[in-house]
């Protein structure tokens, strides 16, 4: 049984296998016994859509689904097959409740947090929130990691979850990138506190990211993204979407958002006083 698997929009942890499709099928596309499109955003579902439409020449049955669809899965994960293989999710869902430091009020993840027994093999953590899940099912991760090289904790850590035994445990695995979140400039104490214990642990800027959502004031933004890699992690910016996709940035915006993504930019304007990089594509 052949299934191809479409995508609307194209990601860094997308598959990349032949049955993997980002557009509408082609003259010498093959025809397929399912064609299964996943949504992960809500703003492309007009576009999934379309595609819906122009599969159903290539394949015997179209289904449209994904987290923007049905909603967050309550299944096991399954490595390679809407994620590139690497990537793993242990849980799903997420134990805060609207409730307590940090709860992301936008959310939309699931507030039921499951942890599976039986998860694939990967290098890059996925969970929701991984820090949620109890201690059995934190060690049983990390004894997997133990395998792994360039591991990644892509998903995010919760910052107000970072402790030193939690910091101990993972200092002496292959790790690349430990991922943060600072939405809310108020909980920079927070962040520089997780930043701290992770020092402590050997990790530095190199390693430590933050995601941040920008989006309203430009020269507010800039000072508080600054403000985040002097608390010790290098920002990774990313542009808030609205469920409908209807916001429109501009030019300068989108290239502010690409420049506080790059970590090269951002170390060799903060050796530089943060002064603009005249030759740089994203300061233009």
């Amino acid at each position: 049984m052949r299934v191809a698997r479409i995508f609307p929009s194209k990601t860094k942890f997308s598959p990349s296998d032949p049955d993997a499709y980002f557009k509408h099928p082609q003259l010498n596309t093959p025809h397929y016994d399912f064609a299964l499109i996943s949504v992960a955003f809500t703003w492309d579902i007009p576009k999934a859509e379309e595609l819906a439409i122009q599969w159903r020449k290539h394949a015997e049955v179209v289904k449209i689904g994904g987290p923007a669809i049905t909603g967050e899965s309550r299944e096991s994960f399954k490595a390679g097959k809407f994620l590139k293989s690497g990537v793993t999710i242990t849980s799903r869902g997420c134990g805060k409740v609207g409730w307590g430091p940090g709860y992301c009020k936008n959310c939309r993840v699931s507030k039921g947090l499951i942890e599976f027994d039986d998860f694939p093999e990967g290098n890059i953590i996925q969970d929701n929130n991984f820090l949620q899940c109890s201690d059995t099912h934190i060690g049983k991760v990390l004894s997997m990691l133990e395998t792994q090289r360039r591991i990644k904790f892509a998903g995010g850590l919760d910052k107000y979850l970072i402790t030193k035994r939690f910091v101990s445990a993972i200092k002496d695995l292959s790790i690349e990138e430990i991922f943060l979140a600072c939405d809310n400039i108020s909980e920079l104490e927070a962040l520089k506190n997780a930043v701290a214990i992770l020092n402590e642990g050997g990790f530095n800027r190199h390693k430590i990211y933050c995601y941040t959502v920008i989006g309203k004031d430009m020269q507010e933004e800039e000072v508080n993204l600054r403000k985040i890699y002097e608390a010790g992690a290098t920002p990774f910016a990313q542009l808030y979407r609205d469920p409908e996709g209807k916001i429109k940035y501009s030019r300068d915006y989108k290239l502010f958002a690409c420049a506080w993504s790059r970590p090269a930019i951002i170390n060799t304007r903060a050796k530089n006083n943060w002064s603009k990089i005249k030759h740089h594509s994203a300061f233009q």
